[in-house]
């Protein structure tokens, strides 16, 4: 099967082998103890999925979903590989990007008796389902929240990708780099562009620099009036520069506006995770001028990682596209969340919740190493400089550089 280095680094750490030996010999299912692998029945575990299908980040949500079943085939052919009576089924839930369908789906996955979903994906969604995932033990294993304001121990919300804390010093790093003392942070008004804009603000000042921060309303379906606004601000503030911290589609509405705009298409722009993949970016009107501003942005990565190569070159032979942001993160996530069932013994919450991290301590993956935190986040975060430019006469996603323990590197010319 694909990744089988990944099965082979689960074993040497030891976490897995012993899970494996010991369910070989004696399984815990769940239903009981069987004295033999052969005497018993495959068992199957349901995980939810709540996916962004429609709505704001529906470009990459439908990768995404690709994703989820292609992690769930290669779980389950990872069972058969070491003869384990378990098989992981894929409950599949279209939150539509939105707080209310989040919850909702949430609740549809306990009234089904599943105990562990992957997503949602934003950080408003995954605070909407906090309470209930809590008061009824349910796990949330969120591949792309980054909210620092969701850090919090000892809950049911687990995040497989470090937090905006992090990512606001590699973008204020980045920025500085080129020169830019004044920016406007164009952010969305909600839990992911708050938090975000507040931290970098932090950092880019820490560094010398001065930020003006600007919300714009993030439910609706065009952002012309919006645009005009930041227009305006970036013309009497004197600005350098804009920082989008957005979604997917919001993200490249406000870019299509912004390049016929007199002010905003002359001034320098940056971004954050949260646009990279969109396929609105890479249309040639759009991505000739990303390429003639020189845009760049930040996304959480692992850097130097074969396993993320293997993972990669898979899906682009499956869809014929590059993966999009958080992509490997939710392919992880789905390993993760079928070991800690394994381990727990039992398919019930609580049991799931006290043997994720002690998966995760162990588990190196597309995404790179998975341990987390105190607060059940990504303990450790590198982050890649990414940015639109031609490569074999079409528009790409392309790596620039890197940053990584506090210094910014290039690998390629701005």
């Amino acid at each position: 099967m694909a990744l089988d280095t990944k099965v082979i680094g689960l074993l040497i750490l030891g976490l897995i082998i012993g899970a494996a030996i010991g369910y070989g010999a004696t399984a815990l299912t769940g239903r009981g103890q069987a004295t033999t692998q052969e005497e018993q029945q495959t068992v199957t575990y349901k995980i939810g999925f709540s996916l962004p299908l429609s709505g704001q980040l529906s470009s990459i949500g439908k990768l995404w979903e690709k994703v989820a079943y292609m992690a769930v085939d290669d779980l389950n052919n990872m069972m058969k590989s070491y003869h384990l009576p378990y098989r992981f089924e894929a409950v599949m839930l279209d939150d539509g990007t939105t707080e209310e369908k989040a919850l909702q789906n949430v609740q549809t996955f306990a009234q089904q008796g599943i105990k562990v979903v992957i997503g949602p994906a934003g950080s408003s969604q995954v605070k909407a389902v906090k309470s209930y995932a809590d008061s009824n033990h349910i796990v949330i294993i969120s591949p792309s929240s980054t909210a620092p304001t969701l850090a919090i121990p000892n809950d049911y919300i687990f995040r497989n990708t470090g937090s905006d804390a992090l990512q606001a010093k590699a973008l204020a790093a980045l920025i500085n780099h080129e020169g830019i003392k004044k920016v406007v942070v164009f952010y969305r008004d909600d839990e992911y562009g708050t938090a975000f804009a507040d931290f970098f603000e932090k950092e880019f000042e820490a560094l010398g620099g001065e930020a003006i921060l600007l919300s714009y309303s993030s439910n609706l379906a065009d952002f012309a009036s919006e645009v005009a606004s930041l227009s305006s601000k970036v013309q009497s503030e004197g600005a350098e520069a804009v920082v989008l911290i957005s979604f997917d589609t919001d993200g490249a509405n406000i870019l299509s506006h912004a390049k016929d705009d007199p002010v905003l298409s002359k001034v320098r722009w940056f971004s954050g995770e949260g646009i990279h993949g969109a396929s609105e970016l890479l249309q040639p009107s759009l991505a000739e001028w990303l390429d003639s501003i020189d845009f760049m942005g930040t996304r959480p990565v692992f850097i130097s990682n074969p396993l993320y190569e293997e993972f990669k070159k898979k899906f682009e032979d499956l869809t014929g596209t590059d993966p999009p942001v958080f992509s490997e993160k939710l392919y992880d996530a789905v390993f993760l969340a079928g070991w800690a069932i394994v381990k727990a013994g039992t398919y019930d919450g609580e049991a799931i919740k006290g043997a994720l991290p002690e998966v995760a301590k162990h588990f190196y993956g597309a995404s790179g190493w998975c341990i987390l935190d105190e607060n059940g986040d990504r303990a450790f975060q590198d982050y890649s400089i990414w940015t639109v430019k031609q490569v074999g006469g079409e528009y790409k996603y392309v790596d620039i550089g890197t940053y990584s323990g506090g210094s910014l590197t290039f690998t390629e010319k701005p």
